[in-house]
């Protein structure tokens, strides 16, 4: 049985899922600017917003001081997604 709480979300979509790692590629103590993370994304602006909302619902990240943060549960996610991929690559 899977304890952690990152396994009881449902699978993110894959723009939602760009969004949070790039969020936490910099460590739990940054944070980005909407325009940031759609320029690091790749992603319209408007995309990234509705992302950004999907991710404060489930508690993954949230708004402070005019910028977005990872929480401590948004940065367990992103690293057993990222330990997830790395599986799947290795078996395929």
């Amino acid at each position: 049985m899977d304890r952690n709480a990152s396994a009881l979300l449902a699978p993110l979509h894959p723009e939602v899922e760009s969004v949070l790692a790039t969020i936490t590629a910099d460590g739990p103590e940054s944070s980005l600017k909407l325009n940031d993370l759609s320029g690091r994304t790749g992603l319209p602006t408007g995309h990234v917003g509705r992302h950004l909302r999907t991710l404060e619902r489930d508690r993954l990240v949230r708004y402070s001081a005019g910028a977005w943060q990872p929480t401590l549960r948004g940065m367990r996610h992103a690293m057993f997604s990222a330990d997830a991929a790395a599986a799947d690559a290795v078996a395929a």
